[in-house]
């Protein structure tokens, strides 16, 4: 394994287990959501409609707070583009869950660090995201994701970083719900 992938992987290991002792965490959620331009009209850099762009989310929430609860987690994006994309990280936000009279609408903000693999090279990248969330019952929210990412890979390539935004539609699944 890649040293700096499995640093990667043991950071975020230390960081599940120091936060499950200071935090009694409520559920972990998986998510799988689809860049919707990819998908129904591609771009003009050559990927046509029906490109897979798919980011899966797997984290976990935190007590409930007065205005909504923390999040932690990983993230793993796989886009079928030329020379291949594929991005990892680790994710830290919030969800505001009492901002509107709806308690099934929710907004979360969260960052993300990690890296992006393209062309046989490995490059570091930030990532923010703006999700809004409708839960439709206990176990299944469908979400629009709006993210913006730095895009060092093209760096790399084109000798000029550029930060891509992007807006995904998707589902969260509730895997484990925690007394």
């Amino acid at each position: 394994m890649n040293p700096n992938k499995k640093n990667f992987f043991l950071f975020f290991l230390l960081l599940f287990t120091c936060s499950n002792f200071i935090y009694g965490q409520n559920s972990v959620k998986f998510s799988v959501h689809q860049d919707l331009k990819l998908l129904v009209t591609g771009d003009k850099l050559g990927n046509g409609a029906g490109t897979l762009n798919i980011i899966t989310r797997l984290k976990y929430e935190n007590d409930q707070l007065n205005l909504g609860y923390f999040n932690y987690g990983v993230e793993f994006e796989r886009a079928n583009i030329a020379h291949g994309f594929t991005r990892y990280g680790a994710i830290f936000g919030f969800t505001f869950n009492r901002i509107t009279n709806n308690p099934n609408f929710q907004v979360t903000t969260l960052l993300g660090l990690g890296n992006i693999s393209r062309k046989k090279h490995n490059t570091y990248s930030w990532s923010g995201s703006l999700e809004f969330n409708y839960s439709i019952n206990k176990h299944l929210k469908i979400s629009a994701l709006n993210q913006l990412t730095e895009r060092t890979d093209l760096g790399r390539m084109h000798s000029k970083n550029v930060n891509r935004y992007s807006f995904f539609i998707g589902l969260e699944i509730n895997l484990y719900k925690f007394n």
